[in-house]
């Protein structure tokens, strides 16, 4: 089995090749993340490295936690007030965060939209991983592994997280096209705080313990998930795929030993490095396609060991 690449095809949207043609020095870029996870730190380093490349002062900022919904904003306005010319911005919902930005779009400043979508039409770009797609790609590889009889359940990411519930939607939709019967719990969030995840990975196992199958959006819930059902001993009893970015050998491992039969990784550095560039395309006149894709990888034990997947582990 080859590793599977996802990429998403929009009507009338072309994959940016070559970002960007036009002169970047003397640009300057926010950029707005949406917490300070080692995913958030790569996609800074692909920021930090196109501003690098193309000459452009690039200002990355980020709140403490995902949560911090009111910070973000308070750090959008404050980047507005420095003078950027665009701010490339991974909003942290995508209803609170729409206003705030429509307000600034208003005033001629660009947006470029990475990771999750916003609601309304700003009139910039959007640059990530077609997160629906990519839960579709999990639903589907999911759905290989079980019976129409098995109970899945979804350690579902946060509320209201555009990303992470596109996924969720895709994945469920494609379980039940296989099985139109399936039941599907999805009442479980791992959430972003690091003390509760493996309580509530323990939680989703006590009160559905007939789940066979299992589907984490998130990388929080997924590493938390892995760990609990080694404490467990449900190594390979229970059919597990889950959501990160790149490879690390904790995954590498729990792909050989059964404990992850899916991995749906995203690339986080070309999110950040492909989102400075379309914003200075942009400000440089430039026409952009309104949707730039990321591919995924689907990765399993069968193409744990080929090339193009072990490369992900130098990411």
């Amino acid at each position: 089995m080859r590793c599977l690449k996802i990429i998403s095809v929009f009507a009338a949207v072309a994959l940016i090749q070559g970002l960007p043609s036009a002169v970047a020095e003397g640009h300057k870029i926010g950029v707005l993340l949406k917490g300070r996870t080692k995913f958030w730190s790569v996609v800074e380093q692909g920021a930090l490295a196109a501003g690098e490349k193309f000459g452009a002062e690039v200002i990355v900022k980020a709140p403490p936690t995902e949560a911090d919904i009111a910070t973000q904003i308070l750090m959008l306005n404050a980047l507005a007030a420095a003078g950027v010319e665009a701010i490339v911005i991974a909003p942290s919902h995508r209803t609170t965060l729409a206003k705030p930005m429509a307000d600034l779009a208003a005033t001629g400043l660009k947006f470029v939209v990475i990771d999750s979508p916003i609601d309304g039409n700003i009139g910039g770009v959007f640059v990530g991983t077609n997160h629906r797609a990519a839960g579709e790609a999990a639903g589907r590889l999911l759905a290989s592994l079980l019976t129409g009889k098995d109970e899945v359940s979804l350690f579902r990411h946060a509320q209201n997280n555009g990303a992470t519930g596109d996924r969720e939607d895709g994945a469920a939709e494609k379980l039940r096209e296989a099985f139109p019967k399936i039941k599907i719990h999805g009442d479980i969030y791992s959430g972003n705080d690091a003390a509760t995840q493996f309580e509530r990975a323990n939680l989703l196992l006590s009160k559905y313990p007939d789940t066979k199958g299992i589907l984490a959006s998130g990388t929080p819930g997924t590493m938390a998930m892995i760990q609990v059902l080694a404490n467990r001993q449900a190594v390979g009893e229970i059919k597990f795929v889950g959501f990160g970015f790149n490879l690390n050998e904790t995954v590498a491992a729990a792909l050989e030993s059964g404990a992850l039969y899916g991995w749906i990784a995203q690339q986080p550095r070309e999110i950040g490095f492909k989102g400075v560039a379309a914003a200075l395309e942009l400000i440089n006149g430039k026409k952009v396609p309104a949707v730039v894709n990321i591919d995924v990888f689907v990765v399993t034990k069968a193409n744990l060991h080929e090339p193009q997947t072990q490369a992900l582990l130098k990411l």
